[in-house]
């Protein structure tokens, strides 16, 4: 059953999760020494997040694209505040994805995290890579970017150049259909056309059918209802098409004919912007090419190949020359001319015209439009208006009269700001107002104007902001919190009880926990409530304060009718060591409900209880009759593994030796299972099993018996 979990795809809020306290973690650890809570804190919360997904797959791998994540050739929401800042670090680290392996310990995730604290600014990739050395990663491999190597021939694998494969790997996803182009096409624009063409010449032009090259055309030229093709996106198409081999030419001008003719109005700007040698060029590779064009199309390129072909010599008028309407003397006609051309402007000024001439402005006039945009923006603009204000209030130049005029104001700004999930600018208007209070400036309108922030109205405006936009500014939505300490305890935990939706409970979950023990007594007070998924939630909850004080509240429901209930108390429970629980885990281990005895058994790998491993190994040795018997074994094994413990080695060395005609593969899924595991083991207890496993038949035993050597060698 562990390995079916294998091959499903990752669950997307427990990847969120995972991320998301990765990225905290990493903050904290740059931030606090090793110890500090903070870092314990976060370190757990992320630790726990990845075993969880490694319920699901034995290996997680996060390839990175500027500021986008990609898994399994799906790319994350890139509006996803947490997602775009892990990728913008490891982005500006150069590297280009990590793998995270099961069997992960705390202290290498650890190492990871200290690894990506280090400034890498000015650090070549040989530098960083040998600072990953230092770091004895074993489980997380880090792949780094090096854009200077492509290979996109036959029988090169994934794994082969790491970082050097990603541009590939997204184009033959576009071939063959198995990228997701929504949110890529920015990525695969930053592709230089030489090297788009580069990949694209190396690969069997039978392999590219007409729908994979429309896939590569309309990506790269970012084409969509709401876009309008511009003249430097064609420039940029024919330079790609021209470097194309003449078998390949034909496809993809094909696919590019078809794409421009989709709006044939912002085909004819962008003609008329580009110059007339890339004109020819398209029209004597149509034509080379053989290429059929639509009507419309075919129509435009013949009106623009006839305006080209007529005669382009300058208009005279008696001894001048007319040049857009504008007479010229005849002294600026001879200027013109080679000789006094040269007499007049130097070698160096000529040099600098040329470039001038060369330079490409769109790019300046793009960016400077897009920081035009920003400023603009009704966000901006509200935050600069606040900003201000908050600076009158806190200066001497105004009096109480206007004061309280623009501290009414600010009122409504701040309901705007809870509303639009900018938590960042309350806070800043209530540390003005706390620091005016101190200074006793208006005390009394600054007083009221806190408590009116304070009021249960304000707080539950606040809590529905929470519920509908706090995900995407958890950071801020946590200051915010904090700020109103446990004054807000309370309603957060009835937003939870009354909410429907589970990913916003796993988010409200996340705040109520920031507290610690203070939500400890709130959380009593609700355990008793008779709905199972509320006394869940709240046993979640008390399980991640950290305290013995809860314990006696929580032991009555390990014998819950509600599975979920029971095992949740289980594991709170055994956080702190509990015996109570111990005794509890073996019971539903011995329980005639199979899905029961599974979580038991996952729950006892998860939390390394070496009290129930003589229960395991009981398990272990049971006389297998049908073939589900065998595969049943497979959690018991991987949970013996967690724990580590070498007593459930001569088991493992008897559980090798089943053999099985009726159900041989199962038996041999079981082996595969146990070599995976052997890692968790003291290498000195398993080298006979080592040195067996290199000598199977089965590749994927052989292949982990031999990490397992190569890791004790290192």
């Amino acid at each position: 059953m562990a390995d079916d979990r294998e091959i499903l795809p990752l669950d997307a809020q427990l990847l969120s999760e995972a991320i998301f306290e990765l990225n905290v973690s990493r903050r904290n650890v740059n931030i606090y020494p090793a110890g500090h809570p903070s870092v314990a804190r976060s370190l757990d919360r992320a630790y726990n997040s990845l075993e969880k997904l490694f319920e699901l797959r034995e290996d997680i791998t996060l390839a990175i694209a500027k500021d986008t994540i990609v898994i399994d050739d799906s790319v994350l929401d890139k509006k996803n505040t947490a997602y775009r800042e892990f990728a913008l670090h490891l982005n500006a680290m150069n590297i280009a994805c990590v793998t995270f392996t099961a069997g992960l310990p705390k202290d290498e995730l650890y190492e990871f995290l200290r690894f990506l604290s280090i400034d890498a600014t000015d650090l070549a990739p040989e530098a960083l890579q040998e600072a990953v050395r230092e770091h004895n990663l074993i489980h997380i491999n880090i792949g780094f970017i090096d854009y200077g190597a492509f290979s996109f021939g036959e029988g090169r694998t994934e794994k082969e150049g790491s970082g050097t494969g990603l541009w590939e790997r997204y184009i033959r996803g576009l071939i063959d259909g198995t990228l997701q182009t929504e949110g890529i096409s920015d990525i695969i624009q930053e592709i230089p056309p030489e090297a788009l063409a580069d990949m694209l010449n190396k690969t069997n032009p039978g392999e590219i059918r007409e729908e994979g090259c429309e896939r590569v055309i309309s990506t790269y030229m970012k084409q969509s209802p709401e876009t309008t093709l511009s003249s430097m996106e064609l420039t940029r198409l024919l330079d790609f098409i021209s470097r194309l081999r003449p078998e390949l030419k034909k496809q993809f001008l094909s696919s590019a004919v078809k794409n421009v003719s989709m709006d044939i109005r912002s085909t004819e700007r962008a003609i008329r912007e580009i110059s007339v040698d890339k004109i020819i060029e398209l029209l004597s590779a149509i034509d080379e090419q053989q290429v059929t064009i639509p009507a419309a199309l075919k129509n435009l390129l013949d009106k623009f190949s006839k305006f080209y072909q007529l005669n382009s010599e300058d208009t005279t008028f008696g001894d001048s020359i007319i040049a857009d309407d504008i007479f010229l003397s005849p002294d600026v006609v001879n200027l013109l001319g080679t000789g006094d051309f040269e007499s007049y402007v130097t070698d160096i000024y000529q040099k600098e015209i040329e470039k001038v001439l060369r330079f490409d402005v769109s790019e300046v006039a793009a960016k400077e439009l897009a920081e035009l945009r920003k400023a603009c923006s009704d966000e901006y603009v509200e935050r600069c208006f606040n900003q201000t204000m908050l600076e009158l209030i806190s200066s001497d130049l105004i009096s109480e009269e206007e004061y309280e005029y623009i501290v009414n104001m600010i009122k409504e700004e701040a309901g705007q700001f809870i509303e639009t999930g900018q938590y960042g600018q309350v806070l800043n208007i209530f540390r003005v107002l706390e620091s005016n209070l101190s200074r006793e400036r208006f005390p009394d309108i600054s007083s009221d104007a806190l408590k009116d922030y304070k009021s249960p109205e304000f707080i539950s405006q606040f809590i529905d902001s929470l519920r509908i936009i706090g995900r995407q500014a958890r950071e801020d939505a946590l200051q915010l919190c904090d700020y109103y300490g446990e004054r807000i305890i309370s309603p957060l935990m009835d937003a939870l009880i009354d909410e429907e939706s589970q990913t916003i409970r796993h988010f409200l979950i996340s705040l109520i926990t920031h507290f610690g023990a203070r939500i400890i007594p709130v959380a009593i007070k609700h355990i008793s409530d008779s709905r199972w998924f509320v006394k869940r939630n709240i046993l979640l909850i008390l399980g991640e304060c950290g305290t013995k004080e809860v314990l006696p509240h929580v032991r009555p429901y390990c014998h819950h009718e509600n599975p979920k209930v029971s095992f949740e108390a289980i594991k709170c429970l055994l956080k702190e060591g509990d015996s109570y629980g111990v005794n509890a885990l073996r019971g539903y281990l011995k329980s005639e409900n199979k899905e029961v005895v599974e979580q038991a058994i996952v729950i006892s790998g998860i939390f390394k209880v070496r009290e129930v491993i003589p229960e395991l190994i009981q398990m272990l040795r049971k006389k297998d009759i049908s073939g589900k018997d065998i595969y049943e074994k497979i959690p018991i094994v991987k949970a013996l593994a967690q724990i580590g413990d070498p007593r459930a080695l001569d088991t493992i060395r008897n559980t090798l030796s089943i053999r099985s005609i009726l159900f041989k593969g199962t038996v041999e899924r079981l082996r595969e299972a146990i070599y995976g595991s052997l890692k968790h083991y003291p290498v000195d207890k398993i080298e006979d099993l080592i040195e067996k496993g290199l000598k199977s038949r089965n590749e994927r035993i052989r292949d982990e018996s031999l990490k397992i050597k190569k890791a004790r060698r290192g």
